[in-house]
């Protein structure tokens, strides 16, 4: 009798926990480029925002983990590699810049990740006291990421055939992620990794103004 009784809800919170995984799924996956422009668009801001909140997180486990040895590197303030990277400063600038442009800038931000991700899943991989969850979080950044690239340049083909963003890949930090003395290396990826937070941060501004703007009229 006591089984007929827990059964059913036993069954209910399984039932919860697919459901809830699907929807977790839907929201982390890359974007499926079948999807009209408007779906893609929802997409890709929601992708945008798990990919900050996840670099958020990595920025903020790693800072605890290393912090302190990477605390003479963090004193030059270093700046983000993309920094070179034309970009509006402010929200009125925001609001003035052309989608495609919007929708350019952000295509090369994240382009300019592309191969720093590579070498820092490779550098966080070699610490000595890195942690499972630091390597796993690093690498899905790296995937969603691409994700992210990949459903902007569709959107980008779409409004704009032809079009592409601006090839920026300069990076010249490589070989001190590969420095054998544990400062350097940390202050690197410290460096890294508060430059990913803040890029990703940058990107889904833009793309919540840009959904807001094609997709609703600015009717948001």
């Amino acid at each position: 009798m006591q089984l007929s009784l827990t059964q059913p809800c036993f069954s209910g919170t399984l039932l919860m926990l697919a459901v809830s995984s699907l929807l977790w799924e839907q929201v982390t996956s890359a974007p499926n480029y079948r999807m009209s422009t408007g779906s893609l668009y929802q997409r890709v801001v929601e992708l945008s925002h798990y990919t900050h909140d996840l670099a958020s997180k990595v920025f903020i486990e790693f800072d605890m983990k290393f912090g302190r040895t990477a605390w003479t590197h963090n004193l030059m303030l270093s700046p983000c590699h993309t920094a070179a990277i034309p970009t509006p400063e402010n929200s009125e600038q925001v609001h003035q810049a052309k989608s495609e442009d919007l929708l350019k800038v952000s295509i090369t931000i994240l382009q300019a990740w592309q191969e720093p991700l590579k070498h820092i899943v490779a550098a966080v991989a070699t610490l000595p006291d890195g942690s499972d969850t630091l390597l796993s979080r690093t690498k899905e950044l790296e995937e969603r990421i691409q994700g992210l690239l990949e459903g902007l340049e569709t959107i980008l083909s779409r409004v704009q055939p032809g079009a592409v963003g601006s090839d920026y890949t300069f990076w010249s930090e490589w070989s001190d992620l590969q420095s054998s003395d544990k400062s350097t290396k940390n202050g690197v990826l410290s460096v890294l990794y508060r430059c990913m937070r803040r890029d990703t941060h940058k990107v889904d501004n833009f793309l919540k103004v840009l959904k807001c703007r094609d997709i609703y009229n600015n009717n948001c």
